[in-house]
């Protein structure tokens, strides 16, 4: 995500409360500008979120989020998208456009080991939000999580197929 900053231009990113302590992380995103929420309390991080979204119209700024709420640790499946995203795109009348990374697959969780690897990021076309109100939020995650997913699928099968017969991690597809 950092080497495509510069790219993305004027741009924040929506972060869990919890990194602004992991020093100096959470002192350099601060001066960045990344969005903390506090994730529990739904309130408090709907808040945040509404005040980013002016920021957001007002500056022109692209907000940055993880629709799983985090990273996601399989590399066959996503985990449930939160709607927090969602509702703040559909109420600035602003587009959602789609980022798919492929598996962290050299994430090994059990050992705590980040071996090297690479990712492959493509967007999607851009998702309109013209014209939806609230009650379209459930089918506009649907369509979006479905798009998504099927490019994820691809990249995975992408990344897991250049992989050397050696490769020390095992893969489960």
């Amino acid at each position: 995500m950092f080497r495509h900053w510069n790219v993305a231009q004027n741009m924040t990113v929506v972060v869990k409360k919890e990194l602004y302590y992991f020093w100096p992380f959470g002192l350099a995103a601060s001066l960045a500008g990344v969005v903390f929420i506090d994730r529990s309390q739904p309130k408090a991080a709907y808040k945040s979120m509404k005040t980013t979204m002016h920021v957001m119209q007002d500056n022109k700024t692209k907000i940055w989020v993880f629709p799983e709420g985090t990273r996601n640790k399989k590399i066959n499946q996503f985990l449930p998208f939160k709607k927090g995203a969602f509702a703040i795109a559909v109420a600035a009348q602003v587009p959602i456009i789609p980022v798919v990374y492929s598996p962290y697959y050299f994430i090994n969780d059990n050992k705590y080991i980040f071996a090297k690897g690479h990712i492959i990021m493509q967007c999607l076309e851009p998702v309109s939000t013209k014209g939806l109100t609230e009650n379209d939020i459930p089918a506009l995650i649907e369509i979006v999580r479905e798009k998504m997913f099927t490019t994820f699928k691809e990249l995975r099968k992408e990344v897991l197929n250049s992989l050397p017969v050696d490769y020390p991690y095992s893969i489960e597809c």
